[in-house]
């Protein structure tokens, strides 16, 4: 949590406007895609946190399991929502991995 980006991605959070913020959430969590993953048929790499209290493994195995193209997931030693604030070192080897393998070559 020292890491300048977290704080300035913090201080921007916290001195948004309640009626966006409010916005933001709605939008969010009243969006419902799920009948339109199917439709997803591009390749995905699915990089999730091992302990994110907002979107737990599960989700990322849902969609795994949902997509309709080829992907794979890949859960991170690291906890947190944004990993590639909390934790950037664990997550740029993992970006680059998947940036020059393919899903193919990864499972």
């Amino acid at each position: 949590m020292d890491s300048m980006a977290v704080q300035e991605f913090s201080r921007t959070l916290f001195n948004m406007r309640p009626d966006i913020a409010l916005s933001l959430v709605q939008t969010i969590f009243l969006s419902y895609t799920r009948h339109i993953l199917s439709h997803v048929t591009v390749p995905c790499h699915i990089i999730q946190s091992m302990k994110d209290l907002a979107v737990p493994v599960v989700v990322s195995e849902y969609l795994h399991q949902n997509l309709g193209g080829e992907s794979i997931v890949e859960v991170v030693p690291t906890g947190g929502h944004l990993p590639q604030l909390r934790s950037p070192d664990i997550l740029i080897p993992v970006l680059l991995n998947h940036i020059r393998y393919s899903i193919a070559d990864l499972e």
